[in-house]
C-alpha cells in the first residue's frame, strides 16, 4: 500500500511497523548504509552485505519469503572485524533483511519525523 501511494506522489502519513531496532545495544539496520546502485548494505566498518555472492541460473532464487530479501556479510570478514561485539556478537556473520518496498517505507518514516501541525 505504501508503495502504491508513493508511486502516485501521495504522501503516506501512515505509521510503519518496524522491528529494525535492537534492545541489546548492538547495531541496528539503520546503522548500515543501503546502496541501491549495487544492491547491498554497507556496514559501519565499510564491508558489504550482499544478497548473492555469485550468479544463479535458477530464476526462483530471490526474496527469502514474500517480498523480503536477505543480505549477509562474509563469515571470514565478520570473525576478523574489530566491531564484531557491537554488530553480531552471537552469530558468525551479520544478516539484514530488506522488504521489497523498503524505499516507500522509508518515505513514510521520514514523514513521521516531520512536524504534523498545519497553519491556519
Amino acid at each position: 500500500m505504501l508503495d502504491w501511494l508513493v508511486k502516485r506522489e501521495i504522501a503516506p502519513h501512515i505509521p510503519v511497523f518496524d522491528r529494525a531496532g535492537r534492545k541489546d545495544g548492538t547495531w541496528s539496520r539503520t546503522d548500515f548504509e543501503w546502496d541501491a546502485e549495487t544492491n547491498q548494505y554497507i556496514c559501519p566498518e565499510g564491508e558489504a552485505l550482499k544478497q548473492f555472492r555469485r550468479n544463479h541460473s535458477d530464476p526462483n532464487r530471490g526474496p527469502t519469503r514474500k517480498g523480503v530479501a536477505k543480505y549477509q556479510a562474509l563469515k571470514q570478514t565478520c570473525l576478523a572485524c574489530p566491531s564484531k561485539s557491537k554488530c553480531c556478537p552471537n552469530a558468525d556473520a551479520r544478516k539484514i533483511t530488506r522488504a521489497e518496498h523498503e524505499d516507500a517505507r522509508q518515505v513514510a518514516r521520514d514523514i513521521a519525523k516531520t512536524s504534523n501541525t498545519r497553519s491556519r
